[in-house]
């Protein structure tokens, strides 16, 4: 089969395919990056194959330096040994592509090079030259697509690497969890999530789509996530599926359908354009009107869930938000409506008695009492590490109807 030969963009553009480009969906980025009207960091704790990245530096967009991570310790070493000795990277290409072969392929496949320079060789090479063009994994992190039968792969990109090298260096990369990136956002940064989507067939298993098992729980952590920067000033940008569980999960914030052209599927009748989520903590112009769904009520409730969620682990009380979750998801399971006020939840029934909910006796707090301006009794419970009070409504009765 012959490498089929695309129009390339202009260096530096993308040096690995990955699972989840964005290419495609380039225009509706940057029309959201725009709409950021400024911005000081760039930061990207899901970088793949960082096609939203390169466009910025490509275009001068990233005056003030760019924090890039992802999971996956295998892409970041490409990224690290590309920026750091690209010399070496094509020397060991070159190497590559003079030997290539089917065996020399599966040898690469199963060596571990020392090296930075190597090991980002041996990622590039992989990537150009397995089936498919797709880097993929195994439940162990060990790469698992087979060889590519192409005629002639272009396995030393020389203009674009060294492209990409220049760009690097003034980036900080490193390989580490979303929740380690949060620490290096402040006001005024841009942040882009691209995650492991939420799976958009009804049948499909988080567990399936990601080695690293990012599932409901991640997915909730993430949109948590979102709210808690865009609330410090941060603007925040996230790419996912659209489904009814991402507008549930974001609501709130601005969720604009878009669509993409899917060609990695193994039913035929699942590849093409397909609608996703573009979600943003500002209006995007040129997009049209969001797409959000328009039952206020569960959203104001699980709005209130979060900030009951976000005390409670400042707090000492990790147990009780962790009691939360689980309701939160057997009810999600039994598909039943989840919207509760727990703040009402937490500061007792009448004559201050705990309640019960979902099978489980959660304590009266002290601080929800007073957060919900009723009589503080003497059961009620306050931690020595309590160190704040609860968030207050924004409106008077705005949660009213919500706790039973």
């Amino acid at each position: 089969m012959k490498e089929k030969i695309a129009r390339r963009e202009p260096p530096p553009h993308p040096f690995l395919k990955w699972v989840g480009g964005k290419r495609q969906l380039l225009p509706e980025l940057l029309k959201a990056v725009a709409s950021a009207k400024g911005f000081s960091a760039y930061h990207e704790p899901f970088i793949g194959g960082g096609a939203l990245y390169f466009r910025l530096a490509r275009t001068g967009m990233l005056p003030n330096g760019a924090y890039l991570s992802d999971i996956n310790p295998n892409l970041i070493d490409a990224y690290v040994g590309v920026r750091d000795d690209i010399e070496g990277v094509l020397r060991a290409l070159a190497e590559h592509e003079r030997l290539h072969s089917e065996q020399h392929f599966y040898a690469v496949r199963a060596s571990s090079p020392r090296t930075p320079a190597r090991r980002a060789a041996r990622i590039i090479y992989l990537n150009r030259t397995c089936f498919n063009g797709l880097y993929r994994e195994n439940s162990k992190g060990q790469f698992n697509a087979p060889f590519g039968r192409y005629d002639n792969p272009l396995i030393r990109d020389i203009a674009n690497l060294r492209a990409v090298a220049e760009t690097l260096r003034f980036a900080s990369i490193h390989a580490r969890t979303f929740v380690d990136a949060l620490d290096d956002i402040q006001a005024g940064d841009l942040v882009y999530f691209d995650p492991p989507y939420i799976p958009a067939s009804r049948t499909a298993g988080f567990t399936s789509y990601s080695r690293n098992k990012f599932g409901l729980a991640q997915q909730r952590q993430l949109a948590e996530a979102f709210t808690y920067l865009a609330s410090k000033g941060a603007k925040v940008i996230a790419s996912n599926s659209f489904t009814d569980l991402t507008c549930d999960l974001y609501a709130g914030h601005y969720i604009y359908e878009v669509h993409a052209t899917r060609r990695v599927n193994s039913r035929p009748d699942r590849r093409g354009a397909v609608a996703e989520a573009l979600i943003t903590s500002f209006r995007v112009a040129g997009l049209g009107a969001p797409r959000k769904r328009v039952r206020a009520r569960p959203a104001e409730a699980r709005m209130d869930r979060m900030l009951a969620k976000q005390w409670l682990l400042e707090n000492g009380y990790a147990d009780v938000a962790k009691m939360i979750d689980e309701v939160i998801d057997e009810w999600k399971a039994d598909g039943k409506a989840t919207r509760r006020n727990w703040w009402d939840v937490l500061a007792g029934g009448t004559n201050g008695k705990p309640r019960k909910i979902g099978g489980r006796e959660f304590a009266v707090l002290r601080a929800a009492q007073v957060r919900q301006g009723v009589p503080v009794t003497p059961n009620a419970i306050s931690r020595p590490d309590e160190s704040s009070e609860p968030p207050a409504s924004r409106s008077a009765g705005r949660w009213s109807g919500d706790s039973s």
